[in-house]
């Protein structure tokens, strides 16, 4: 691979895949969206061109980047996919329409292939309708999710663009700032407060933000057209056991409050994915195994509450 296209490129996946990317000589051009402050780190990175563009300008992308050959159009950029905006139903609607630009811009701009950002909450959701379980209103983003990806699969098919999903399960490490689980597990414990959990008994799955760049660098590279790619490891585990995990690192002294909350979602079972396909399509391999993983997350939050706040956890 030589030439690729990164949108959500300075979001947390999208900058870790600009790097992946960049480490293995590939030129990368990163959008990002119109206004944002926050891309130092990505013009510090060689062979990367930023360039600003809001999702509601993807339709005319190619008045700001050059028609030519380019290997890879990686799609990451979502509107809403962490928080309130998860239940806005106008919004998540808006993200499927752009991600079929994205496609289009990607077949007019000369790329080869074109990547989406899919999830295990596609999943989910689709196991959910089949239960008699009423959907939270953020499932408006899980809903938005699976729709966007069977109509970019449609759509790239028939403008002859490769095509491949790759389903994010959970993805964590430094430069994490949403509300998601581990992050907010962390910080939590660094902090010695309590948490509560679920009897956590289902299965889950982590992997840490290095890792999972690289395989999508590596589908890029070796996928398969019209693909589906899980982006974790190829055993699942029952969350206590992560969770156990990270409270042994992160704060040994402490409780974690396994069932004091309900589980009232849908639980997986790991065979709706092949986990090994991107291990056996590409030879890929994880670096980071999740112990080492949480010590280096945790290192990054206590480093950057001392900078934030000058105190140190």
């Amino acid at each position: 691979m030589k030439k690729a296209i990164v949108t959500g490129a300075n979001g947390f996946v999208g900058k870790a895949t600009v790097k992946a990317l960049t480490d293995n000589n590939v030129e990368v051009i990163a959008l990002v969206r119109n206004g944002d402050k926050k891309t130092d780190e990505l013009k510090q990175l060689k062979n990367t061109t930023v360039v600003e563009c809001s999702l509601k300008e993807y339709d005319k992308l190619n008045e700001k980047i050059a028609v030519g050959e380019y290997d890879c159009f990686y799609h990451f950029a979502w509107t809403g996919s962490a928080g309130e905006m998860r239940s806005d139903e106008e919004l998540q609607l808006l993200n499927v329409k752009y991600s079929c630009e994205a496609v289009r811009m990607a077949a007019k701009l000369g790329c080869r292939k074109f990547i989406f950002a899919s999830s295990v909450m596609e999943y989910e959701i689709a196991k959910l309708m089949h239960e008699e379980i009423s959907p939270s209103p953020s499932s408006q983003y899980c809903t938005a999710k699976i729709t966007a990806n069977y109509m970019c699969r449609t759509l790239a098919n028939r403008l002859g663009l490769i095509y491949h999903a790759g389903v994010i399960s959970n993805i964590y490490g430094p430069g994490e700032y949403s509300p998601r689980l581990v992050n907010t597990t962390i910080r939590k414990l660094l902090a010695k407060e309590h948490v509560s959990f679920s009897p956590g008994e289902q299965l889950y799955d982590f992997i840490y933000i290095t890792d999972a760049a690289r395989m999508f660098a590596a589908i890029g590279e070796k996928g398969k057209n019209n693909k589906t790619y899980y982006i974790g490891n190829v055993e699942p585990r029952p969350l206590k056991e992560f969770l156990s995990e990270i409270g042994r690192i992160a704060a040994p002294d402490q409780v974690l409050g396994f069932g004091e909350l309900p589980f009232n979602g849908v639980s997986l079972s790991y065979k709706e994915f092949d986990t090994g396909s991107v291990y056996n399509d590409t030879g890929f391999r994880i670096e980071v195994p999740f112990a080492e993983g949480i010590k280096l997350t945790a290192e990054w939050i206590r480093s950057e509450e001392k900078n934030n706040d000058g105190i140190q956890l």
